[in-house]
């Protein structure tokens, strides 16, 4: 049921998808841990390269916005209803804040199907708001598929490029709002941060978010500024990384605590807090590298096998040219058609058996470094 409200937040973005703006610059190392109930200091530009900004201006500026809550298109039960209306009130809460907005208006339900331009235009008229937010919800597939849309009243129609649909699934209310904030804070051009805090005791431990690397100041906790959201967190050492976790994270406020750890079999678990019952141990030293002894054993092996191929070619073409030397001393220092052919098949045993003689050496030689010398 909770997968619709996440839906919404991810398809608002998208469906004001104008031309994009430059993006934020990177933050600076993150203060040190506030206190408890301590808002981030928003003076902070996020940490990573945002995503563009949306120029609404053209839309929306000195305009009254009109959200309607979101409506369901088939009924799934009365639990959806409460993700519903905290979309409804994440958007209205973060449009009151817009600087594009003269004001912004927090309206009951009407009775319009959610693609009705006249009528939901009808009811913005009666708000006095030049545009309606509206969206809807409805079941697709195994999950769920919300669909947003403005209407501009004066024109009786859906703004164009305005209408997208998108499936997302969560089952978290905190997923839901922090989406919802997310994409109502760029849509709306309304300056948010938040931070993610990732307790990742080794320095090598690289984080990324959202497939980004992050600054680290090699605190505990690491404070990562971000904008608000659902963030995918994983983190990785060397050649190896962990599964991605999704982290939600509010405006003005922290993430759960995301804790990495490495195991005594080089394994690189994350877990959220509230899922461990205790704080685990610290992470287990793992030697690395270890791929390079029985790659050189490999390597070496071919070596000696070349050598080996390399000196019976070797033989091979001698016992040729012996024989093809004592047939010529018998026939009276002549040589017969088959000696000659001998004599040919010795000397292309000779040139091979050089060339693996040689590359042998090298195989071999290649190999016993990667063994012995890392």
């Amino acid at each position: 049921m909770r997968l619709i409200s996440t839906t919404l937040a991810a398809a608002f973005l998208v469906s004001f998808g104008a031309a994009a703006q430059s993006k934020k610059p990177a933050a600076q190392p993150a203060a040190p841990l506030p206190a408890a109930g301590a808002a981030p200091d928003l003076a902070l530009p996020p940490a990573l390269p945002a995503q563009p900004a949306l120029d609404l201006g053209l839309f929306l500026k000195d305009t009254s916005l009109c959200v309607f809550p979101f409506l369901k298109e088939s009924a799934h039960g009365n639990a959806d209803k409460a993700y519903l209306d905290s979309i409804q009130k994440t958007f209205f809460d973060v449009a009151k804040d817009s600087p594009l907005l003269k004001d912004a208006v927090l309206l009951s339900a009407v009775l319009c199907d959610p693609h009705d331009a006249a009528c939901f235009s009808e009811a913005g008229k009666k708000a006095r708001c030049q545009n309606v937010l509206v969206g809807s919800s409805a079941a697709k597939g195994n999950g769920f598929v919300l669909s947003v849309r403005m209407f501009e009243v004066a024109k009786l129609r859906v703004m164009p490029g305005s209408e997208v649909e998108q499936v997302l699934e969560t089952d978290r209310q905190s997923d839901v709002q922090a989406w919802a904030e997310g994409q109502a804070c760029r849509a709306l051009q309304v300056k948010c941060v938040g931070k993610i805090y990732v307790d990742a005791d080794r320095k090598d431990m690289n984080i990324y978010i959202d497939n980004r690397l992050a600054p680290r100041a090699f605190k505990t906790p690491e404070q990562i500024a971000v904008e608000p959201g659902l963030h995918a967190v994983r983190i990785s050492i060397g050649q190896r990384t962990s599964l991605e976790k999704k982290v939600a994270v509010r405006r003005n406020a922290f993430s759960e605590l995301v804790i990495a750890r490495q195991t005594d079999k080089g394994g690189l678990p994350l877990w959220l807090a509230p899922e461990l019952t205790g704080k685990p141990g610290p992470s287990v030293d793992v030697a690395e590298g270890g791929w390079k002894k029985p790659v050189g054993l490999t390597v070496a092996g071919a070596g000696v096998v070349a050598i080996a191929v390399g000196l019976f070619q070797g033989l091979h073409s001698k016992s040729l040219v012996d024989q093809a030397a004592k047939n010529y001393a018998a026939n009276g220092s002549t040589y017969l058609p088959s000696d000659v052919s001998n004599l040919q098949s010795a000397h292309s045993a000779a040139t091979l058996g050089n060339v693996l003689l040689i590359g042998g050496t090298v195989l071999a030689a290649t190999g016993a470094v990667l063994t012995f010398a890392f």
